[in-house]
């Protein structure tokens, strides 16, 4: 049995623990890949959400083939794409001039508490600080990836760098991200969780 079938035995067994390191080693990860999708980053919490309940409520239902962190990321990708299908059904045409187009607000939803929507502020602000603490060209590079949406081998071309340089940079960003936001994950963690 690989470390894959153990973690989603345990998570079989209601035990929350295990789920909750799952959700802490993967979520920054998919949340930027959400974000390359859906412009809103109250949108992408809010389906990144879903995806984490949903793999919560069919626990017992899950059979991996691939790896956790494969089937958590086109989990995101689908979810994404099913957003994404249903606002197209939903556009239509500004009534006036004087509305803006490709600007989305941030969607509130009614159930957020004031207190829920300054947390979820405060945690992107606090990654923001993080990430302009990185060393220049560990930022540069996880800039050009999360923001910019490059691919490793589309930076390593433009930073004149290999794709392995680009990949070990992506990975202490990551890492450096994910240590100092440990709190910030716990409480996320509990807030998502318990909001349904």
């Amino acid at each position: 049995m690989n470390l894959d079938e153990e973690i989603l035995e345990e998570i079989k067994k209601d035990n929350i623990g295990v789920f909750n390191r799952l959700f802490e080693d993967t979520y920054y990860q998919l949340y930027f890949q959400c974000r390359k999708m859906i412009a809103d980053p109250d949108t992408a919490k809010d389906l990144l959400q879903n995806v984490y309940l949903r793999f919560w409520e069919k626990r017992m239902d899950i059979d991996i083939r691939v790896s956790l962190s494969a089937y958590l990321s086109r989990s995101v990708r689908n979810e994404c794409l099913n957003y994404i299908r249903g606002q197209r059904d939903m556009v239509s045409l500004p009534d006036s001039a004087d509305e803006s187009w490709g600007v989305v607000e941030p969607a509130q939803n009614e159930n957020d508490s004031p207190e829920a929507c300054l947390e979820f502020f405060e945690l992107e602000n606090r990654i923001s600080e993080v990430v302009e603490q990185l060393p220049e060209q560990c930022r540069n590079i996880f800039k050009l990836s999360r923001e910019s949406g490059l691919k490793n081998q589309e930076i390593a071309d433009k930073l004149n760098l290999s794709v392995r340089t680009v990949e070990t940079q992506l990975y202490r960003a990551l890492k450096n991200i994910k240590n100092h936001l440990y709190e910030y994950l716990q409480f996320l963690f509990w807030l998502l969780f318990l909001q349904k």
